[in-house]
């Protein structure tokens, strides 16, 4: 998809001059994600520009590929949906600079996330010189045995992920403090009578706005996912209420009401007690709640003695300014004793954003010299979805609009919160 400059575009490029910080991203709906066909052979790996992407999972002992270049200085993650096995290595294949397991549970399909530097940071304190001075990386999969003891020579089942980019950062600033960290709550307010629909497709959230409560109702087994823009300096806080009081509901199981916060990139960044429980037959609400840092550029050097409330390994994550995500669920805590499949949860999704926008940091070359408006191929927000969709989010930076894609998960039925 070309860049679209257009007068405010050139407008904002002279106030901001050269050095122009991200700013913010646009309305418009996500597109699905394009089908790719990954290799059995690392020389002949397909080339994946940032994106979202559904193929299927190898099998037995079968290693699939794909090729991606990262931004000389800059860093590249990946986020899979799906029981998989992932590493990022150098193209020779010598060298693993990032691998991840899926994470799994009796209701979840998975999740991998995989990401290297070409700096050291926090979030990954130690690279070889190799994985810091490739520019050509490749993704490798392999299969990975489910939690309930499946064997890796199962039938292939799909995948979704998406591959996201960012070039040098210049003049990040200081990470976020410790104080900066804190617990914070969103409040629950009074809500409108008719309920809000949340998405069960993560590829196209429901956009919902900050400092409000929405009526919503779960379908235990089916995720909710909305998203909300949260801006440089800005904080994200998330709250579900359920049995939603008022609504004389009790629910004919025990369930878990769980509530997660991920970055642009799909990656994890919400901290606090993000699940509550709900006993069979009670009709008590309860809240569970979740919260980032503020966004900061320079988060990716927190430090495990420096962090606060939040964590450190999702305040390192809390380092783009655009979209945020919030997924919801209610999960039986017994498959043997879950509710009937016609049984609804009524709730109520609180949404806040604290702080005072401020501009982000700016994008340099190897050289040092500030990149006004970095190709959408190299933004850590992703560029296009690969398949020619005009249905996009758009994210500016500079004034000039590119390209934001978000990770489809069909098949993850449930997300599984990561510590």
């Amino acid at each position: 998809m070309p860049f679209r400059v257009t007068a405010a575009a050139v407008g904002a490029a002279l106030l901001f001059g050269a050095a122009a910080p991200a700013a913010y991203a646009t309305d418009t709906e996500p597109g699905a994600p394009a089908a790719v066909q990954l290799t059995t052979a690392r020389g002949d790996a397909p080339k994946l520009a940032p994106g979202v992407y559904q193929t299927t999972a190898p099998t037995g002992e079968t290693e699939h590929y794909a090729s991606i270049t990262r931004p000389k200085g800059g860093s590249v993650a990946v986020a899979i949906f799906g029981a998989v096995h992932a590493s990022l290595t150098t193209a020779d294949g010598e060298t693993t600079c990032s691998s991840g397991t899926t994470t799994l549970s009796h209701d979840v399909t998975g999740y991998t996330f995989v990401s290297a530097d070409a700096t050291e940071t926090k979030r990954q304190s130690y690279l070889s010189d190799d994985c810091k001075s490739a520019t050509h990386l490749i993704l490798e999969l392999t299969a990975d045995d489910d939690s309930s003891g499946a064997t890796a020579t199962a039938q292939p089942k799909p995948l979704q992920f998406v591959v996201t980019t960012e070039p040098k950062v210049k003049n990040a600033g200081a990470p976020a403090p410790k104080s900066a960290q804190d617990e914070i709550k969103a409040p629950s307010r009074s809500t409108p009578d008719s309920n809000i629909t949340l998405s069960d497709k993560l590829y196209a959230p429901t956009t919902l706005t900050a400092g409000k409560s929405y009526p919503v109702t779960l379908k235990p087994g089916t995720i909710g996912v909305a998203r909300v823009r949260v801006g440089w300096g800005q904080r994200l806080a998330a709250s579900i209420d359920a049995p939603r009081n008022g609504t004389n509901v009790a629910p004919p199981a025990s369930l878990d009401l769980v509530i997660d916060a991920f970055s642009p990139q799909w990656a994890p960044v919400g901290g606090g007690s993000r699940t509550s429980y709900l006993y069979k037959q009670d009709g008590t609400e309860k809240t569970a709640g979740t919260y980032t840092a503020p966004v900061s550029a320079a988060n990716r050097s927190v430090d495990y003695g420096d962090a606060g409330d939040v964590g450190a390994n999702h305040a390192q994550w809390t380092t783009v300014a655009g979209w945020y995500y919030v997924v919801v669920r209610a999960a039986a805590d017994d498959d043997k004793d879950a509710p009937p499949p016609s049984f609804r949860l009524p709730a109520r999704l609180n949404i806040e954003v604290t702080g005072t926008p401020s501009s982000g940091p700016t994008y340099v070359d190897t050289a040092g010299t500030a990149v006004a408006a970095p190709p959408a191929t190299q933004l850590s927000q992703g560029g296009s979805t690969g398949s020619g969709s005009s249905s996009t989010t758009l994210l500016r930076i500079g004034g000039t609009a590119v390209v934001l894609v978000l990770a489809a998960a069909a098949v993850a039925i449930l997300l599984r919160r990561r510590a």
